[in-house]
């Protein structure tokens, strides 16, 4: 009997057009890429949630976080990450200060879910970042951070995927914009 395919829930903030081909050509970015085998622009994201780390039905898991974003969706956010970190397996887009709207995000998402029944695990609420390869860069000493121009949009959309792990391919499930925040009248 074949082995089930291995798959994995997620809850993305999605790169807006443009921004992935702005990281492509970014004088600060593009020395820290040969030699990776870099995300497709259409496939990098921030991970705001992996659904994943619990045991419960994936049926159950896709209805709950339907149910969630249609009914208390969290607000639009801004992000700023102005670093690049090159490690052994990966080199990520990060922040040097907390991402306070993307955290803000992440938490109104994961205590939805737990309020309505999933028990999530602390692994369930990554740091966001944006993976931009993977592989090792020949001629690299080893991990490294390098500050970088900030790369900056508002994150107003979020979508949930099932990754089918080892064929780089995501399964849309569930899109939403996100609602803007009203600010006070002065």
């Amino acid at each position: 009997m074949p082995a089930a395919p291995d798959t994995r829930l997620y809850l993305f903030a999605m790169l807006p057009d443009g921004v992935g081909d702005h990281i492509a050509i970014s004088n600060d970015v593009e020395p820290a890429l040969p030699g990776l085998k870099l995300v497709s622009t259409a496939r990098r994201h921030i991970t705001l949630a992996n659904l994943s780390a619990v045991d419960v039905p994936e049926d159950f898991r896709i209805q709950l976080a339907q149910w969630v974003m249609a009914t208390v969706p969290p607000f639009a956010f801004h992000v700023v990450f102005d670093q690049i970190v090159a490690g052994g397996r990966s080199t990520l887009l990060t922040a040097s200060q907390p991402l306070l709207g993307a955290l803000e995000a992440q938490t109104h998402v994961l205590d939805m879910l737990r309020q309505y029944g999933l028990e999530l695990p602390a692994k369930a609420a990554p740091t966001p970042h944006v993976t931009i390869g993977y592989g090792y860069r020949e001629g690299r000493e080893g991990p490294g951070v390098q500050s970088i121009d900030g790369i900056s949009w508002l994150a107003d959309e979020l979508v949930l995927v099932r990754s089918w792990r080892g064929r780089t391919w995501h399964e849309e499930l569930g899109r939403w914009q996100l609602p803007a925040r009203q600010r006070a009248a002065a």
